[in-house]
């Protein structure tokens, strides 16, 4: 019944609404950020969580964050941005109760897509084990599964591996122990379990900006 394209899942996922204010400002209520970030603290997702991110809609590279900022009457405080522009926002059920705004700005001339994924808390940095991969993938299951809903079960594709990517657009390979190599084409992996083989691993050319779900039957 796992039958339902990757697209499909991630419209089902995205519930949190991004009302464009003008074409770079984005606003949401905290509480529907809050709903998906309670996620993140559940117990059996020691190694995974939910990230905000914004997809430029023309090149899908990863939008800069130019300023973030939540606000309520007069109560205003900045939000930070991760290196690789991951929208960090406090996961905090006062918050959540007093709900204020949550504004975005992205850069001008650039049309940006509200993103939200499932990733590793950690990056993957140099040799990475068939073992490390392997506890990831259940834990990113539930996530997935967690966040569809009721009947996600069914629809929600199997996780089979992970997706690496890498800042600034990187074109270089990944390196396997058995002495395969893979192709890193704009800062972008996929490697499934079986490819790495039990007791194997790979090794990579710089540390990872973000580790997601490889889920190949959900394209």
């Amino acid at each position: 019944m796992k039958k339902l394209s990757l697209a499909i899942l991630t419209a089902a996922l995205a519930t949190t609404a991004a009302v464009p204010v003008y074409a770079q400002e984005y606003m949401f209520t905290y509480s529907k950020l809050y709903t998906h970030m309670k996620q993140n603290v559940k117990e059996g997702h020691d190694d995974v969580k939910i990230g905000f991110f914004f997809l430029d809609a023309d090149t899908k590279q990863l939008c800069p964050i130019d300023k973030a900022w939540m606000e309520k009457e007069e109560h205003y405080e900045e939000l930070k941005s991760s290196d690789y522009n991951e929208l960090i926002v406090p996961l905090d059920n006062n918050l959540r109760q007093a709900n204020p705004l949550v504004f975005v700005q992205t850069p001008q001339d650039r049309r940006c897509d509200f993103s939200m994924v499932v990733m590793t808390i950690e990056p993957f940095k140099g040799e990475v084990g068939y073992q490390e991969i392997e506890k990831l993938m259940p834990q990113m299951q539930a996530m997935l599964e967690d966040l569809g809903g009721m009947f996600a079960s069914w629809f929600t594709p199997s996780v089979e591996g992970v997706t690496l990517e890498f800042a600034n657009k990187l074109n270089s390979t990944i390196q396997f122990s058995n002495g395969d190599v893979k192709q890193i084409v704009d800062g972008k992996v996929q490697i499934s379990l079986a490819e790495i083989g039990e007791g194997g691993f790979i090794r990579l050319p710089q540390e990872t900006a973000r580790v997601l779900p490889y889920l190949p039957k959900g394209k």
